[in-house]
Order: C-alpha cells, then structure tokens, then sequence
C-alpha cells in the first residue's frame, strides 16, 4: 500500500482533551438557563462526538429541535467561545504527530461537530491552527459525521484524493465517516471517549500510543 499523502482529524477526543471544558460549559450554560442539573464527567462523556445540538438535546431529553433544546444550544456555543481551554489540552503524542508531519510537509485538516466559533476559539488558545490546512464544523454548510462531505472538502483544500487520506477520530461517527470517504486508513485514538466500535474493530488502526500513526509515513 502507497503511503499516506494527508491526514485529517477529529478535534474532542482525538486531539484534545476537551472533556473537562465540555463538563463546565454545558453546566455554565445550564445554570445560565436556570436549570438546576449539573453533569459530571462521566455524565458528560456519553455525549461528546455528536455536536454541541445532540448534547443539548440529550441532556435534556427533549427532541433536537424543542425550544429548550435550542436555547441551551445557543447558550452552550456562546459560552464555549468565551472558555475555549480552561482546562483542555492536546492528547500526549498529539504535537509531536503534528510537528513531524508539518517538517515532512504532509498536510493535516480537522473535522469536528464542535460549534465553529468555538472550534475557532479552541484551536487558536492551544496552539494547533498553524498545523492545519482547513478546519472545519458543520456550521459552515456541511452535513456532520459520519457523513463524509467535510473529508471531501478537506482533501479538496489539501489537494489529495481521500483514498490517500488518513482519518483519525474516537467515535463511531469519524471511524463512519473515513470508510465512507474511502480513506487510506482509518485509525481510532484509543485514548478518546469512546470504544472502537465492535463491527469495525478488524478494520481500523488502533492507536496507542497515538504516536503509532507514524508508522504509517515511516522509511
């Protein structure tokens, strides 16, 4: 198999340990609505990889597009943009992937369900938008995972074929979205809020540590 030309990935989970900032805005942003119920960590995991909207709506059971659904949504995105990374951080490995595929000029996009001016906000306060070619939420006028259209667009502004493209996510949703694309590889941060999904377990790399992905580019 040729080696990969391009990498694209997942931001939460993949990249960054947002799962303490995830917790504290969702509570900032439920107090701020005047709910009284408060996530912990472990509740707020089940939740991250299938945007901001599915977390509201699941947090308070209520259907995606309820009012109250809607207003926490809004409420969360506005205060995410104002407390990108109090607490998150990149994944150990993470930067050093970054560095060595920036000094071999291999190109690298992100595809997140992340709000974008979030997302924004998130990649500026840690360091990572030089590294990228493209970053990208559904906000900006994509279908979100699994389906493939933002991978598309990133291989696209990269200037690959996305079967030369690697995928890198922790969610059913980015592992979905690289198979549908027709990625080079699909690989699953083992470090991330989910497992690997069952039925894809044979068909995915497996990393940890992340930094196995650079087998893939290696001499």
């Amino acid at each position: 198999m040729n080696k990969p030309k391009a990498f694209i990935f997942d931001l939460d989970g993949t990249l960054v340990d947002a799962l303490p900032d995830i917790q504290a805005n969702a509570n900032r942003a439920l107090a701020s609505l005047g709910y009284s119920l408060r996530l912990t960590l472990a509740e707020t995991q089940p939740h991250v990889g299938g945007g901001a909207h599915k977390l509201a709506s699941n947090v308070l059971g209520l259907p995606m597009e309820h009012a109250e659904t809607l207003a926490l949504y809004h409420a969360f995105a506005d205060i995410y943009e104002q407390h990108p990374a109090d607490f998150g951080k990149p994944f150990p490995g993470v930067m050093h992937v970054l560095d060595t595929l920036r000094a071999r000029a291999i190109p690298c996009s992100v595809v997140t369900a992340k709000p974008a001016k979030a997302r924004v906000k998130v990649l500026d306060a840690l360091g990572l938008t030089p590294y990228l070619t493209l970053a990208l939420s559904p906000e900006d006028g994509f279908v979100k995972k699994p389906a493939p259209d933002m991978l598309f667009e990133c291989c696209r502004a990269m200037g690959v074929d996305p079967s030369d493209t690697v995928m890198v996510g922790d969610t059913r949703f980015d592992v979905e979205a690289g198979f549908h694309a027709g990625c080079h590889t699909v690989g699953f941060a083992e470090h991330g809020y989910q497992d690997v999904p069952v039925e894809f377990a044979e068909r995915v790399m497996l990393l940890s540590p992340f930094t196995d992905l650079l087998t893939l580019i290696d001499e």
